[in-house]
């Protein structure tokens, strides 16, 4: 996970909720929720808010970080609300309506979640690892193979591309993978981040510690 800072709702939904004072997310048009995905996604610079992959207005849903069910007053607090990718078995589809201890708004989800370049993801506190587990972010390559291997092959692509390896990932090598981590955390000129780049981020970071 990367963390992720809201920013001010979208104006349509400011004038939304004016409108409808008692109104909830289910009340909201396709237009609307697209509206709030895409303010979403501009925060997110282009990631998915669990799993990192890239998403799209047309590929991702609005996803609540404290459940609907849980705290139905909330369904319209954009500051709730983060994008999170379609895909089954995993981020705001595995979510559905559990409790979610530790969450993409809280800085500690850089720092409670260790990544490895295999593909594998740690939780290093319990509410890291229940996070983990109901989001379904691949501990192990059997509860989630396809995410642990698309993990495992893009930070090695991205390793590639600056000319680095698996191997080049040490304590020798700590400046210039630093310097790399900096690229990495720079979006494009379209506001967007390379795939799982926070990952490889979280890998160097751990590190220095």
């Amino acid at each position: 996970m990367r963390k992720i800072t809201k920013g001010d709702e979208p104006a349509a939904l400011t004038q939304w909720k004016r409108s409808n004072p008692r109104g909830r997310y289910t009340d909201l048009s396709h237009e609307e929720r697209s509206s709030i995905r895409q303010a979403c996604i501009e925060e997110q610079y282009g990631l998915c808010a669990y799993c990192c992959h890239a998403i799209t207005v047309a590929n991702a849903h609005n996803e609540h970080v404290e459940a609907q069910r849980i705290a139905p007053n909330r369904t319209v607090d954009y500051s709730n609300i983060v994008a999170s990718c379609n895909r089954t078995q995993q981020c705001g589809n595995a979510h559905a309506h559990q409790a979610l201890p530790l969450t993409s708004l809280m800085d500690e989800c850089e720092t409670e979640v260790k990544f490895y370049l295999s593909g594998r993801v740690e939780g290093l506190t319990a509410r890291a690892t229940t996070s983990i587990q109901v989001l379904n972010l691949g501990n192990s390559r059997e509860k989630n193979r396809a995410l642990f291997n698309d993990r495992r092959d893009i930070l090695s692509t991205l390793l590639f591309n600056s000319r680095m390896d698996g191997e080049d990932i040490n304590i020798e090598n700590i400046d210039l993978l630093n310097i790399l981590a900096e690229e990495l955390q720079q979006p494009d000129v379209n506001r967007r981040l390379k795939p799982f780049s926070p990952v490889l981020v979280n890998v160097i970071r751990h590190l220095n510690t």
